[in-house]
């Protein structure tokens, strides 16, 4: 085989991927987003407690930073609830129509 003919067989176009696939993977890429975030702010919490000198009351900035944190992990909490849930719910729907 020539050099050329090697290189026209090595290249290959890739398929093109349909709408439900892309949607599928950038699905699949905001939940292992927020699955990465969410896991990492409840280990960085637990250390905080489990491993730093704690005083026996709490400092105002630990409350602050507690009352940041709370509602943000549930707000992440259910989005990553309502982004696993939403496909599911969408295609019982499809099925049902049909």
């Amino acid at each position: 085989m020539t050099q050329e003919t090697n290189q026209r067989q090595m290249y290959q176009p890739r398929k093109r991927l349909s709408p439900e696939d892309l949607e599928a993977r950038t699905r699949a890429v905001v939940i292992m987003t927020l699955a990465g975030v969410l896991l990492f702010s409840v280990c960085a919490l637990l250390y905080s407690l489990i491993f730093v000198y704690q005083p026996a009351e709490q400092s105002p900035n630990d409350a602050a930073f507690l009352k940041i944190l709370e509602p943000l992990m549930f707000s992440i909490g259910g989005a990553l609830t309502g982004l696993a849930a939403g496909r599911a719910m969408s295609t019982g729907k499809k099925e049902d129509n049909e």
